[in-house]
């Protein structure tokens, strides 16, 4: 079944980490929530939608060449590749919005 399709929509996403023509992990951010897709990771078990989280202090910026997401007060997850932000260039929402539809479910972690 497919997992939280109010949120995982093209107008979420800000940016990705990885290589853009090679299964980027996609981030998603609407308000105070925001998760993301992995589309491919050593484990089967993380690939797919991330659970969506909702927190006022959440962050992502780059320390020492990674993705660091702080929230809740500290930083919670640190990504294998440095996040590159959108920036409204509207080529590569649409090469990361393919994601949405290759990936509908859940991680199977989450399940």
């Amino acid at each position: 079944m497919p997992y939280e399709t109010d949120f995982y929509v093209k107008s979420n996403i800000i940016g990705y980490t990885g290589d853009l023509n090679n299964n980027p992990t996609v981030y998603f951010k609407n308000g105070n929530k925001f998760g993301r897709i992995t589309q491919d990771h050593g484990h089967q078990d993380n690939i797919g939608r991330n659970k969506v989280r909702e927190y006022a202090d959440y962050d992502i910026s780059n320390v020492e060449g990674r993705a660091r997401e702080y929230y809740n007060g500290d930083y919670q997850h640190t990504s294998r590749h440095a996040f590159v932000p959108l920036n409204g260039n509207q080529n590569t929402l649409n090469t990361l919005a393919q994601a949405i539809n290759a990936f509908p479910n859940a991680k199977p972690k989450y399940q």
